[in-house]
């Protein structure tokens, strides 16, 4: 945990910054390679004594999840969703039920339903946290909420018009291989501790074979990991085992 984070405002002040090697922004998103830029939009965001919110957008090998990542495990009072793995009546509860929420961190906020980004846009635009029909009531309920919402997303198109307005919207582009060799190194030392050398094995595997170029396999390999024969091990069983696509369905 970034600490001590209560003092997070000030140590975001110039003349705390003066006496670090380097910025907190760098120090907190340290897994990140390059976007010092956003990064400093991002904890400006972060420190805000206003609602701020932010969307972060782009092809898969960036980095947009591992910001919000790198949130979860530095926030205190953060939430975190992976909008294809949570429906949003569980999304919706924990906030009514954890109303000190002041991070809520969406990952593939696309793949959340309308109904439900209707209730987020509601808090983004009022501050009040409302609906109608929960599964403990017939009637409605509402609750005052100072929330930030800090997103990812790929398919906008699916994101409703008025939702979308409430964030400041930032498109990412795509890292290099040798960019993306960095971050897996970064990331894997910091979460895990393993070394470079497996560190790079999985970023080939993942870049090369599988081919999604996604960090969050880099996290699933990394967790089972604890050698090269390992990493290639469970590179050719998940290539073997992997769902097809219909691009692949199609080659054959």
């Amino acid at each position: 945990m970034f600490q001590p984070f209560v003092d997070l405002k000030e140590r975001y002040s110039s003349e705390y910054v003066q006496h670090e090697r380097k910025p907190v922004e760098e120090r907190f998103f340290s897994s990140i390679v390059g976007y010092s830029d956003l990064k400093r939009i991002l904890m400006k965001a972060i420190v805000s004594k206003e609602s701020v919110h932010i969307l972060l957008t782009g092809p898969p090998a960036t980095s947009k999840t591992v910001f919000l990542l790198e949130m979860r495990k530095e926030l205190d009072n953060s939430h975190f969703v992976d909008g294809t793995a949570t429906s949003g009546k569980g999304m919706i509860d924990f906030l009514f039920d954890n109303p000190k929420t002041e991070y809520l961190l969406i990952d593939e906020v696309d793949k959340i339903n309308k109904k439900d980004q209707t209730v987020l846009y509601n808090v983004m635009e009022t501050g009040i946290l409302a609906e109608t029909k929960s599964n403990r009531t017939t009637g409605s309920r509402q609750q005052k909420m100072k929330l930030k919402i800090f997103a990812t997303g790929n398919e906008l198109e699916r994101l409703q018009d008025a939702f979308r307005s409430r964030f400041m919207e930032f498109y990412l582009s795509e890292y290099s291989l040798k960019e993306f060799l960095e971050i897996t190194k970064r990331l894997l030392y910091s979460r895990y501790k393993l070394s470079e050398e497996i560190a790079a094995a999985i970023a080939d595997v993942v870049w090369n074979d599988i081919k999604t170029r996604d960090i969050r396999d880099v996290l699933q390999i990394a967790k089972l990991a604890r050698n090269v024969d390992d990493v290639q091990d469970l590179a050719r069983t998940l290539m073997k085992y992997r769902p097809k696509s219909k691009t692949d369905e199609d080659d054959e």
